[in-house]
C-alpha cells in the first residue's frame, strides 16, 4: 500500500513540475515573440480581487515553510538525532 501512495505522490510531484515547465516555456516564447504573456493576466487577477491574492499567498507559504522546515515536532526530533 505504501509503494502505490509513493507512487501515486511522485507521479503528481512529476506532472506539477512538468506543468510549471510549460508555463514558463510559454511565458518565454511570448516575450520573444511580442505575444500575452501570462504574467499580465496573473497581474489583472491581482488588482481585481486583491483579497484573494493574500489569501493565496498565506495559504503558499504556510504550505511551502511546512514542506522545508517540517512540523511542530520537527526540531525535538533533529535535537534527539532521529
Amino acid at each position: 500500500m505504501q509503494r502505490t501512495v509513493d507512487f501515486v505522490t511522485s507521479l503528481l510531484v512529476t506532472a506539477f513540475v512538468g506543468a510549471v515547465l510549460l508555463l514558463l516555456i510559454y511565458e518565454t516564447w511570448a516575450l520573444f515573440t511580442g505575444n500575452v504573456p501570462i504574467t499580465n493576466a496573473v497581474r489583472g487577477a491581482i488588482h481585481e480581487f486583491p483579497g484573494w491574492a493574500f489569501v493565496i499567498a498565506i495559504v503558499t507559504g504556510m504550505v511551502l515553510g511546512h514542506f522545508f522546515w517540517g512540523g511542530p515536532g520537527m526540531a525535538l526530533r533533529r535535537r534527539l538525532g532521529q
